[in-house]
């Protein structure tokens, strides 16, 4: 829906925090950081199946504990970034955003943002969540309803953070 001021708003549904982290979790594990990790923890796998068979005693514990260590690691991030989002978008609130002439203006539970282009870094679109990398290449993501932006306004984004 479109807000008086030119922008668009939602009404926060029961599921979107689960969408938008499952979009973040989706994005997250495609970075290429993410993917060194899982090709280092197959190789380990692979090495300690290697070890056990070749009569290593306690080898096969080795890829055990990396893979659970991989897989809490991914449910404790998905946990937080749900959390996250919940305390901004609550149930039943409706928030809003808007591209200014030099800036993004989003409101929602936790108040009004206004973030100018040149603070982001990349734009990414997963599923029902728009990623804004906000600063340095290790700097945090925002997360946001991708509803809240119109097509023309994510590739508008994107243009200006390719620049």
């Amino acid at each position: 829906m479109n807000t008086p001021e030119g922008g668009r708003s939602l009404v926060v549904d029961e599921q979107l925090a689960s969408r938008l982290a499952r979009g973040f979790l989706r994005w997250q594990l495609t970075r290429p950081s993410w993917i060194v990790l899982m090709v280092l923890t197959a190789l380990i796998v692979v090495l300690s199946i290697l070890l056990t068979l070749t009569g290593s005693d306690g080898a096969a514990w080795i890829g055990i504990v990396m893979v659970i260590l991989l897989s809490a690691v991914v449910i404790v991030s998905w946990m937080a970034v749900r959390s996250s989002i919940h305390r901004a978008y609550p149930v039943g609130s409706a928030p809003t955003a808007a591209l200014t002439a030099d800036s993004l203006v989003a409101t929602s539970a936790l108040g009004t943002s206004e973030i100018r282009f040149s603070a982001f870094r990349r734009v990414d679109a997963a599923g029902d969540a728009l990623l804004l990398k906000v600063g340095s290449t290790l700097g945090p993501v925002a997360v946001m309803p991708r509803a809240l932006l119109s097509e023309e306004d994510v590739a508008h984004l994107r243009a200006v953070c390719s620049r």
